[in-house]
């Protein structure tokens, strides 16, 4: 076992005023010049594969999301780069050889199962807690629609609490072969890239944007590592989420996705459908009750229709029936639609929770003063 941080050796690990200095050295340039070399490659690859061989349409992204998501990939990817290379330092125990493949893969696997249990459980309390929400994860959540940059566009405090998860593996559990710790960050940066791109067997995280209590975990689950949301009830497909088929119409009418099989439509593959073109989606505070019966109840009609069209089933539309007339929220308080520019009703989620609780205390008012009247 080599006692020293990797950059200073024999040492049995960097002080703090060493690690701060250590960020203005050629040494760190290289590294985090490696680090977005890798993001970049990557990040374009997808993309590629995405239009190219799955028809996936990018075209209805906003060039202000865009610009966001460029500004945010930057703070984010900057600070994971800034904490990875902390960690480097920090931890006194790391092992270098990468001939002995046991230990390689005993540091990828120990250090995944970590990693994938930290990300779920704090993906979870961030959206069970308005202040996180606000501090931490609303800004990844600004994009509803998601492509490949939105993987990353995270502010620089969500970073450091999910680079956080890198130092448990190594510091507690030993898993410190460097190159098996290597593996996993490569490969969650991977992950969520393709996590976002809405590629075939990647719509759970897409899901999770349009549900925001669903699919905490996303695609870690296809590299080998736990489910976790379908061991604590917070998974769910995409054909029961109603808003995946106004926000995704053409993934959830190419894709066959469920229990008992993966494949892919190609003749439905990137051929426009019968769906409205301009979808407003407003931006949740935090999870609601309206989130939970977008995506768990039962009085709300899936979008059987994508489902059918997915499987080459005969159907009449692609439209909802459950746009056309509202459903109560909160026993007799409508939910509520806004009408767009074409005059049809499109809800709006940011909106709703606070829309809804005005009403129901107007109401509230209304019922005390009819009381004392009469």
């Amino acid at each position: 076992m080599v006692k020293g941080s990797l950059l200073y050796g024999d040492n049995d690990a960097a002080t703090l005023k060493d690690i701060v200095q250590s960020l203005f050295t050629v040494d760190f340039a290289l590294f985090a010049a490696a680090y977005y070399m890798f993001y970049l490659v990557i990040a374009a690859a997808v993309s590629a594969i995405a239009v190219i061989k799955f028809k996936v349409d990018y075209t209805n992204l906003k060039i202000s999301q865009l610009r966001r998501e460029i500004f945010l990939t930057l703070e984010g990817y900057t600070t994971n780069a800034v904490c990875y290379w902390i960690v480097l330092q920090f931890i006194s125990s790391w092992r270098y050889d990468f001939t002995d493949v046991k230990d390689v893969a005993i540091s990828y696997i120990g250090n995944s199962l970590v990693f994938n249990a930290w990300f779920y459980f704090s993906h979870r309390l961030w959206h069970s807690n308005r202040f996180l929400y606000h501090y931490v994860h609303s800004h990844h959540h600004e994009s509803v629609i998601v492509c490949p940059l939105t993987a990353l566009s995270n502010a620089w405090t969500e970073s450091v609490w999910v680079s956080t998860g890198y130092v448990i593996g190594p510091y507690f559990f030993g898993f410190s072969n460097i190159w098996g710790w290597y593996m996993v960050t490569l490969s969650i940066v991977l992950e969520a890239i393709i996590g976002h791109s809405r590629i075939p067997y990647s719509l759970e995280h897409a899901t999770h944007h349009a549900a925001y209590n669903k699919n905490y975990g996303f695609f870690s689950y296809r590299m080998g590592r736990i489910n976790f949301d379908k061991l604590l009830n917070t998974w769910s497909y995409k054909s029961e989420i109603p808003r995946m088929c106004k926000l995704y119409r053409r993934e959830v009418m190419s894709y066959v996705w469920n229990d008992n099989e993966y494949k892919v439509n190609w003749d439905m593959l990137g051929k426009d459908v019968d769906c409205d073109e301009d979808i407003e989606c407003g931006i949740p505070t935090m999870v609601s009750e309206l989130d939970e019966r977008d995506s768990s109840d039962s009085s709300i009609p899936s979008c059987l229709d994508c489902n059918c069209l997915a499987q080459n089933k005969e159907v009449l539309s692609c439209q909802e029936p459950m746009e056309e007339e509202s459903t109560p929220l909160n026993n007799d308080i409508p939910l509520i639609s806004l009408s767009s520019g074409k005059g049809k009703n499109r809800r709006h989620p940011a909106f709703l929770r606070l829309v809804s609780k005005s009403l129901q205390k107007i109401k509230i008012s209304k019922r005390k003063s009819t009381n004392s009247k009469s």
